[in-house]
């Protein structure tokens, strides 16, 4: 059965509306939150929901310390994407960063920082994840014991020691989801071949139909061109009829005068003959007597 442009222009859209749900199975609200759990910091982010590869993704971060006396030495954001041969690293973003025990550097109150990652053009569908990593240095004292003097009344402490304090820097880490990289999928792909196929068919049809429009409408030009000239011969032919039929009168009044001038003809012929022999008769008896005189 030979396929109409109706027909094509049916499937396109039927392709259309399979991409159309195909895409609207992953939707996602446009804005998403997480909340991350160091173990000194809370980290609340929020990114967009979708990205498409080769897009962009701008992420906020909110950072709370759960206690007082946290001093934050860094914080460090890992972007990656996973595929079938494992996780791809895009990005490392460095949030804080201090010298070491640079005491007035340090952060101990909440702070909002916010960072742009790019996604690869070639990312496959799937999820970003980020990982963060906290450095966080704590101060602890250790005392020694002193002894009273009752004398002097103060304290003294052996060996000459003093109360010193000591530091230790603890490290974790903690995983958290960022935007789903809305790639396309084998489905999508064949789906949009098919469509594109699809739409090069139409495209053809609509040519042929576009030609064999011209032709039927040079073959209406041809034909009226014929029915003029076709009234114009037999406009001719009807004179020419009457021209014949005029004709065929005068030869037959031509015909009939002939036959009656024939007719006279034959008559008159008689009737000279008839006169010829008459005078002939009549004249023989003279000559008969004058014949017959003696000499």
């Amino acid at each position: 059965m030979k396929k109409t442009p109706l027909t094509y222009l049916a499937t396109i859209v039927a392709v259309i509306i399979s991409l159309s749900l195909l895409n609207s199975a992953f939707a996602q609200p446009t804005q998403a939150s997480y909340t991350v759990n160091l173990n000194s910091f809370t980290l609340q982010l929020t990114y967009p929901a979708q990205v498409l590869p080769g897009g962009s993704v701008s992420v906020s971060v909110q950072a709370n310390p759960k206690s007082e006396g946290v001093y934050l030495q860094s914080l460090t954001a890992t972007i990656y994407y996973a595929d079938s041969t494992g996780l791809h690293s895009i990005a490392t973003e460095t949030l804080v960063s201090t010298p070491a025990y640079a005491y007035g550097s340090y952060v101990t109150s909440a702070f909002s920082k916010s960072f742009t990652v790019n996604v690869p053009q070639d990312a496959p569908r799937t999820s970003l994840v980020v990982v963060f990593s906290e450095s966080v240095q704590s101060t602890y004292y250790f005392a020694y014991p002193c002894v009273v003097d009752v004398f002097l009344a103060e304290c003294t402490y052996p060996y000459g020691g003093y109360p010193y304090s000591s530091y230790s820097i603890m490290s974790d880490d903690a995983i958290a989801p960022l935007s789903y990289v809305q790639a396309t999928t084998p489905e999508y792909v064949a789906l949009q071949s098919t469509y594109q196929a699809l739409q090069q068919q139409l495209n053809g049809t609509q040519a042929q139909l576009s030609q064999s429009q011209a032709q039927l409408a040079q073959s209406q030009t041809q034909n009226q061109q014929l029915q003029s000239t076709v009234s114009q011969q037999g406009d001719k032919i009807n004179q020419l009829n009457q021209q014949l039929a005029i004709a065929n009168a005068m030869s037959q009044t031509y015909r009939w005068t002939t036959l009656a001038l024939g007719i006279v003809a034959v008559i008159l012929l008689v009737f000279t003959v008839y006169l010829w022999r008459t005078r002939r008769e009549l004249g023989k008896p003279a000559e008969s007597a004058a014949s017959t005189q003696p000499q």
